[in-house]
């Protein structure tokens, strides 16, 4: 069916992708009958595409607005619905108020598992969801269509979202064929979902897994889409998406569910411009989801991000080799608390390379002198690890409307990219410029510390250029306005990147 459905989309030119027919289907099949109106509303489709749509379905001998025997066995089959709760599937996807409860209900089945987990290991910023949470998420699965029938990874999973999903599964589509792999470092926690996962007979296979290491060749391509709660530096998160990219299936439209720490309006920031460049569309950011169990390194909350692959889809980092550089909190910012016992006074460090690594662990072991559980803080310090200071500083220059003359002229061009370079108070080292046949001109002025490039395309009026330079004393700015009004240009933009760092 899956053959049947490309080819729809291919002879809709449909820039969706069969997923959206998924949805289209599964909606008609529990709703039994659907209007144009309300699948558009279902798939955020037009009414006109959806028409076509129902036209394609029906020459298929799936039905139209309702659909046959024939398409009622066919979608079965397909997602594998056979003892599917329908009525349950209904509730879930259209009534808030029933999900809301529901959640509530089905906690209290789910804590007693969840109570099984192992203590969060806070070196690699491990913290455990709330049960309410995992369910959360696990319908996430439901809302984009993506539970039944599918190939989930959960990349890391101390939050036990693989149970989550396994258990909303049971309860709607106890025979799907989807299947829920969980990747993780830490093998106390792939013992006891394997444990989990046998006595209660879930879909779930584990694998140890260390994200710095190359995705292996047997889980690269071939998920729906992908959970994973990151480190919380911008690096970590990096290294887990480029992973995840890795993992999924190379169309477009699939999904990533990325939990991630809130930030500053600065590092945040940073963190969508990794996202686009990328290749991820944010399809949404939720802000009432992730909440955790005695967290307080990131509020207890975190913000989760649904993103979605496009065919720009772009890993920022290599999967060909093993990734090197630090990617825990603990690694790049050594934190230290000193506490006092609130007994007999007496004083100890926690935090990386002391005995105790949590005050957690020194409650639970208690005062070395009186074996008092409480303490009060004194002082806490934090340990830059990782140099922040950027080793390049990078200008992407944008000039529109420029004279055509002049960026055919290289001469012209050459005097001015060594002035720009002399008015940043940068040491020239050697230049070259090229004239191109008809038109356009390209050149280098190497500096000593770092260069000045252009390309310019006279035909549309264009010119760009880069200014990078190894030396923040350099007078960049100076350059770039001498540049854009040496070349009279009537729109000019840059961005300023940080390289390096």
């Amino acid at each position: 069916m899956q053959k049947q459905l490309q080819q729809i989309t291919a002879d809709m030119q449909l820039e969706e992708h069969y997923h959206t027919l998924e949805k289209a289907l599964l909606a008609l099949y529990f709703h039994k009958n659907c209007t144009t109106k309300s699948l558009a509303h279902t798939t955020d489709l037009p009414i006109p595409i959806v028409s076509a749509m129902k036209k394609e379905f029906a020459k298929q001998g799936w039905g139209k607005h309702s659909l046959t025997k024939k398409g009622q066995l066919a979608i079965s089959q397909y997602f594998q619905l056979s003892g599917a709760d329908a009525k349950l599937y209904l509730q879930l996807t259209t009534d808030d108020a029933f999900r809301t409860e529901w959640i509530t209900q089905n906690i209290s089945e789910l804590s007693t598992i969840y109570d099984a987990r192992p203590t969060a290991d806070v070196t690699i910023d491990q913290a455990k969801c709330t049960v309410e949470t995992a369910l959360k998420r696990a319908f996430l699965a439901l809302d984009y269509t993506i539970l039944l029938n599918k190939r989930i990874l959960c990349l890391g999973d101390d939050d036990f979202i693989s149970i989550a999903l396994a258990f909303l599964l049971k309860k709607i589509a106890p025979n799907s064929t989807t299947k829920i792999v969980v990747l993780d470092i830490d093998r106390r926690i792939l013992c006891t979902i394997s444990k989990i996962a046998k006595d209660f007979k879930l879909p779930i296979k584990t694998d140890y897994y260390n994200v710095q290491e190359p995705l292996p060749k047997t889980y690269a391509h071939q998920f729906d889409c992908v959970y994973t709660d990151t480190p919380y530096t911008l690096i970590g998160a990096q290294l887990f998406l480029s992973r995840a990219i890795n993992a999924l299936k190379p169309e477009a439209m699939r999904h990533v569910f990325f939990s991630y720490a809130k930030r500053s309006y600065q590092k945040q920031w940073q963190l969508q411009q990794s996202l686009h460049a990328m290749g991820f569309v944010i399809n949404s950011i939720q802000y009432d989801i992730n909440t955790y169990e005695g967290a307080q390194i990131i509020g207890a909350t975190s913000q989760l991000f649904v993103l979605q692959t496009t065919e720009q889809m772009t890993s920022s980092i290599p999967n060909q080799r093993k990734f090197t550089r630090p990617i825990y909190t603990g690694e790049i910012e050594r934190k230290s608390v000193v506490y006092q016992c609130t007994h007999c006074q007496h004083s100890l460090t926690v935090g990386a390379g002391y005995q105790y690594t949590t005050i957690a662990q020194l409650q639970a072991s208690g005062c070395p002198n009186c074996k008092n559980k409480r303490f009060s803080q004194i002082k806490r310090t934090v340990q830059k690890i990782q140099s922040q200071h950027a080793l390049g500083h990078h200008i992407l220059l944008e000039l529109h409307d420029c004279n055509d003359t002049l960026l055919n002229d290289v001469q012209q061009i050459k005097t001015i990219m060594c002035q720009a370079a002399h008015k940043a108070k940068a040491t020239i080292v050697a230049e070259h410029f090229h004239h191109f046949s008809p038109y356009g001109v390209s050149g280098v002025v190497i500096i000593q510390e770092s260069h000045l490039t252009i390309h310019t395309w006279p035909e549309y009026g264009y010119a760009a250029i880069d200014v990078f330079t190894c030396n923040s004393k350099l007078a960049l700015q100076e350059a770039v306005q001498y540049i854009t009004e040496q070349f009279n240009a009537g729109n000019a933009t840059q961005h300023y990147l940080h390289r390096g760092k």
